[in-house]
C-alpha cells in the first residue's frame, strides 16, 4: 500500500485543473441557468473526478505488483465502472427528484469539458514520465 500516496499525489496536478473547470463552468452557469446548473456542473466535475481518477489507482498497484494480471484487472474494473457510471447517473437522475435541481445540459456539457480536460492532461503527464513502454531484457 506504499504505492498509494504516490499515486494520489499524482493525480493532484490532473484532478486540481479538472475541478477548476468545474467550478469556472459552474459560475458561467450561475449566469445562464442559475442554481440547478449551478449543481449540474460542480456534479459533472465530481463524478467525472470520482470515476477516471478511480483507474489509475486501482491500476497502478496491481500493474507494480503483477503486471500479468494487469489486463485482465483492467478489463475487470472498465465494466465494474461502466455498470457504476449506469447506476450512478440512474440515481442521479431518476429517483428521489434530483433530476427536478440539476439541469441536465450543464452536467453533461460540464462532463463532457472536464473528461476532455483530464485526459489531455493526463496524456502530457504521462508524456512527461518517460516510461518505458516495453523492456528489450537486454537479450538478442
Amino acid at each position: 500500500m506504499s504505492e498509494q500516496p504516490g499515486v494520489l499525489r499524482a493525480l493532484w496536478p490532473v484532478a486540481w485543473p479538472v475541478l477548476t473547470v468545474s467550478v469556472v463552468a459552474a459560475g458561467i452557469a450561475l449566469a445562464v441557468e442559475g442554481w440547478p446548473g449551478v449543481l449540474g456542473a460542480l456534479l459533472a466535475g465530481v463524478v467525472v473526478t470520482l470515476f477516471l481518477g478511480s483507474t489509475p489507482v486501482v491500476l497502478t498497484p496491481v500493474a507494480r505488483s503483477s503486471p500479468a494480471l494487469s489486463l485482465p484487472v483492467a478489463l475487470l474494473f472498465y465494466v465494474v465502472k461502466a455498470f457504476a457510471a449506469m447506476a450512478a447517473l440512474l440515481l442521479l437522475f431518476d429517483v428521489g427528484g434530483v433530476a427536478d435541481h440539476v439541469d441536465r445540459t450543464t452536467f453533461g456539457l460540464v462532463a463532457v469539458a472536464c473528461t476532455l480536460t483530464w485526459t489531455a492532461l493526463y496524456l502530457r503527464a504521462f508524456q512527461r514520465a518517460r516510461v518505458p513502454t516495453y523492456d528489450l531484457d537486454n537479450s538478442p
